[in-house]
């Protein structure tokens, strides 16, 4: 079966790779240092000759393929049936799922030893949904695998094979990588195993988009493809500091861009999964965003570094609890300066379920404190569907959108946290609010400083803009709170 997946354009494509957080084993001691690159204008430095560069490579591949594995599994329950539809992202090394009746399906990863016991580092996307699996080593071995834990929000797994005395990778230190570090990539492309690629680290700390909080990526533009899912990026040490787990690609092969899960947040998931089958990560209960010069000026903040609350969760959440409330800015968190909100997030998960900490914010131009105890983040549930609304309303002018006062009616059917304000009944299109992303259903409480809990309030907010090139509107949204930006120009 042909193993290779389409790459819908413009999209990423997960290539879920088999080992974020395996290393490689130093074989007899044996150690391969990286090549010394230096500044030009140092005239005693030498560059490595390609024959010296070309002896290096040799040594890490001898030195860590015996811990590269390719991994065989079979599904006899379908997967989501939205696999394979049109706009979603492909896996490469997996077959087109799609339609409804369960099937025999099969696909193909990679992985990594991580420890001589036969303990392995792969991806959720290759092990997560599977009813066999099968582990070829490198010797030429196959053997069966269980599987001991997953982590979606990482997309790592670790599996285990019966076997002992094998070889395995070493994991390094991704914070120390650099930008325009040689590394290695190690996998079964197209179904060739034990295939080795070369590149540089083209960019480190990458935030890429609909990938979830937890994940700063490797960026390189070594040689990726389906199949690659779970392989190792290996630096010129011969140690593992990523899991090649992305591709960027139109064309549905490697373009030159390519992402790893660093080993920093491997080594971690690893060791939850060993040890409980499970990663569990604290949780506020909040729903953050980053400050913008506008939205502080509306919330009368002082400053553009810290984690704005947008909203808060429930009323049981820790940060309901510790009277956390949208419009406060957290700036501090458990003794540590809090300078965004991924930060925040960051940390907070990495932080013990049931702890402890004191948590300072600002509200109204006063710094305050609190102390919550961090409950245990859940998984992320489905959206609700927007809001619909009919009826005639009355058009704002230049925020662009028509709207109606918020009725008790209208507050109890969309379950509304604040029983007051406008709701948007229809956009204009091209117009300010359009282009901010507001939308109909959506109800606003709030224009720059100014309260609104009816559409005279709005009017009178909006008709007051005195030149003013961006406002924040606060709105709640499928019972959630935001402050988005509108440019007024």
């Amino acid at each position: 079966m042909d193993a290779r997946k389409d790459i819908n354009k413009g999209r990423f494509q997960y290539l879920r790779a088999l080992t974020l957080s395996v290393a490689l084993t130093v074989a007899a001691g044996i150690g391969f240092s990286a090549p010394r690159f230096v500044a030009a204008q140092d005239p005693q430095a030498q560059l490595p000759s390609p024959a010296e560069l070309s002896r290096t490579f040799v040594g890490v591949a001898k030195q860590v393929k015996p811990a590269v594995v390719h991994i065989r599994i079979v599904e006899k329950s379908k997967r989501a049936s939205m696999r394979g539809a049109e706009g979603l992202p492909q896996i490469p090394g997996f077959p087109q799922f799609g339609g409804g009746q369960p099937r025999r399906v099969e696909g193909t990863g990679s992985g990594v030893i991580v420890s001589p016991d036969g303990y392995i580092l792969t991806n959720n996307h290759v092990v997560g949904e599977a009813d066999e699996i099968k582990v070829k080593l490198a010797d030429g071995r196959e053997v069966k695998a269980r599987r001991i834990g997953t982590d979606p929000e990482t997309d790592l797994a670790v599996i285990k094979i019966d076997e002992s005395n094998l070889p395995y990778a070493k994991l390094g230190n991704s914070e120390e990588l650099e930008q325009g570090e040689w590394v290695i990539a190690l996998g079964s492309p197209f179904g060739l195993q034990q295939t080795m690629t070369a590149g540089i680290v083209s960019a480190t700390g990458r935030d890429l988009p609909s990938t979830g909080p937890f994940v700063n990526y490797i960026q390189t533009d070594a040689s990726i493809n389906p199949g690659n899912s779970g392989g190792p990026l290996v630096n010129m040490k011969g140690e593992v500091i990523g899991i090649n787990t992305m591709i960027f690609s139109r064309s549905g092969g490697s373009e030159g861009i390519g992402f790893a899960v660093p080993s920093s947040i491997g080594s971690k998931v690893y060791d939850h999964l060993v040890k409980d089958g499970r990663v569990s990560r604290g949780y506020l209960g909040v729903l953050l965003k980053d400050l913008t010069p506008s939205v502080a000026q509306a919330i009368n903040y002082k400053g553009t570094e810290g984690a704005l609350v947008q909203d808060v969760a429930k009323e049981d959440a820790p940060a309901s609890r510790a009277g956390l409330r949208s419009g406060d800015v957290i700036v501090e968190f458990d003794g540590k300066p809090v300078k965004t909100s991924k930060q925040l997030t960051e940390v907070a998960a990495g932080t013990a379920v049931g702890k402890t900490v004191q948590v300072k914010y600002v509200r109204d131009g006063r710094v305050e404190s609190t102390r919550l105890s961090l409950a245990e983040r859940p998984r992320m549930g489905e959206e609700a569907a927007a809001a619909e609304m009919e009826g005639p309303g009355q058009n704002t002018g230049r925020l662009g959108v028509t709207v109606e006062s918020v009725t008790p009616e209208i507050a109890r059917e969309l379950k509304l946290k604040i029983g007051t304000g406008v709701i948007i009944a229809a956009v204009q299109p091209d117009g300010p609010a359009e282009e901010a992303g507001l939308q109909r259903g959506d109800v606003i409480h709030r224009v720059g400083r100014t309260t609104v809990t009816n559409r005279q309030d709005l009017l009178t907010a909006v008709s007051s803009l005195r030149g003013e090139k961006e406002i924040v509107v606060q709105i709640e949204r499928d019972g959630q709170f935001a402050f988005v930006t509108v440019s007024m120009e």
